[in-house]
């Protein structure tokens, strides 16, 4: 069973896996899922399409340097403050 902040990710051959969405980000009108894949720790991103309901919406590939340049950046900072939010909890105990 998934957890709520997980997918499943089919890849171009059929094959699944589950990941664990990091984020979501909002840039220039498209929403992003940054995610990363249990089974090997890789990142990855896609760009997500809301569908009717809540539940529905389709992924599909980055395919632009400057998407893929813009998302480096917020990845960046998105590990820079877990680092942050380790060590304050680490000088807390």
């Amino acid at each position: 069973m998934l957890k709520d902040n997980q997918m499943i990710v089919t890849n171009a051959e059929g094959e699944e896996s589950v990941c664990e969405i990091l984020f979501t980000h909002e840039h220039d009108g498209k929403n992003y899922v940054v995610f990363e894949f249990l089974d090997s720790h890789e990142v990855s991103a896609a760009l997500y399409t809301p569908g009717e309901s809540e539940d529905e919406g389709t992924f599909s590939d980055i395919e632009t340097d400057e998407e893929w340049d813009m998302l480096d950046e917020v990845l960046q900072s998105y590990f820079d403050n877990l680092e942050d939010e380790e060590e304050e909890d680490e000088e807390e105990v």
